[in-house]
């Protein structure tokens, strides 16, 4: 019997739930570049958002600096849009650290990226 409830604890404990700080951002938002900084060493997922992006004008300065500090960047992204949707994102730049089945979610340019990660632990 003490097996078979030692075997139900092993069992049941998934371990530590993995942390995934999604960065919503568009071509039209603000730069975004200092909050991927904040965020060196965290499970980063970055997804671009776009309205309507006609390529006859070219891209802020703003954009391509958040693509910079981005690095891969999906074009098409259906499972960034889903999560984007989920979470009711509206405004852009927005972070949101995903932990479990909870998340906690801020937009902006000034959002305090370690006060973020401290309310996913």
């Amino acid at each position: 019997m003490r097996f078979l409830l030692a075997a139900v604890m092993v069992v049941g404990s998934s371990g530590p739930e993995e942390t995934t700080v999604w960065v919503f951002f568009s071509p039209d938002s603000p730069e975004a570049s200092r909050l991927l900084a904040d965020l060196k060493g965290e499970r980063v997922r970055t997804v671009l958002l776009t309205e309507r992006y006609f390529g006859e004008r070219e891209p802020a300065a703003a954009f391509l600096a958040t693509i910079q500090a981005a690095g891969e960047v999906r074009v098409v992204d259906e499972e960034g849009l889903r999560k984007a949707k989920e979470l009711g994102i509206r405004r852009l730049p927005a972070l949101a650290v995903v932990r479990g089945g909870h998340a906690h979610v801020a937009s902006g340019t000034q959002v305090d990226v370690k006060e973020l990660l401290q309310c996913s632990r």
